[in-house]
């Protein structure tokens, strides 16, 4: 009888003990639920690039100038750029402080870019600048270059050769010289800017030297 006393008297001290083991475990997870609802878990984040230093918009990104960081999601703004952009060699539109994250609306567009990787923006003094007047941006033109000397045919002199056709089917981009505040005589010409190749771009500045240069529209 002693016996079975003793064991229940065990029995009992050993529930006893785990009831306490498991009042505590049940006290812990309470309070670690407590904590988890007084602080919710932290918010999600995104690597961005941010400036490393204080930038200008006088000359284009270098190498150093950006790193990257990770900042919370919800303060991100539309358009950061990531870390699998490069923005090197891209110019701003606007100074951009130490810290301020980079977006797509701070990094300016090559003029030229919407018509091709390879194509670049080069402004053309056309010598007819009332022909300008015809074109506007989106206008695909021509561009055609004559003979500087070609002026001595009008008084009796050799006839000079046909103008030679520099680039075509080309889009013009922006008609600058047709602004009344150019203040260009209708004997100085006027302006345009074309999408064109770089090689391109080189022969004509080399027609513009001592050539007219001249355009049919195409579209």
């Amino acid at each position: 009888m002693a016996y079975r006393a003793g064991m229940r008297f065990s029995v009992s001290l050993f529930a006893a003990r785990h009831r306490r083991v498991l009042a505590a475990a049940s006290a812990g997870l309470a309070l670690t639920g407590a904590i988890l609802l007084i602080r919710p878990p932290s918010p999600p984040t995104v690597d961005v690039l941010v400036a490393a230093r204080d930038l200008t918009a006088l000359s284009p990104v270098s190498t150093g100038d950006v790193v990257v960081r990770t900042r919370p999601a919800d303060t991100v703004p539309d358009g950061a750029l990531r870390p699998d952009t490069d923005p090197v060699g891209r110019s701003l539109t606007s100074p951009v402080l130490r810290g301020e994250i980079l977006t797509r609306a701070r990094i300016a567009d090559p003029p030229a870019d919407a018509y091709g990787a390879d194509m670049v923006a080069a402004p053309i003094r056309i010598s007819d600048s009332q022909a300008v007047a015809l074109l506007h941006p989106g206008s695909r033109v021509d561009i055609l270059a004559a003979a500087g000397d070609q002026l001595s045919a009008d008084f009796g002199g050799a006839p000079a050769p046909p103008a030679e056709t520099v680039v075509e089917d080309r889009p013009v981009i922006a008609v600058p010289g047709r602004s009344a505040e150019s203040g260009l005589s209708a004997e100085s010409g006027a302006l345009i800017v074309v999408a064109v190749t770089g090689e391109e771009a080189r022969a004509l500045a080399g027609h513009a030297v001592a050539d007219h240069l001249s355009f049919t529209i195409t579209d």
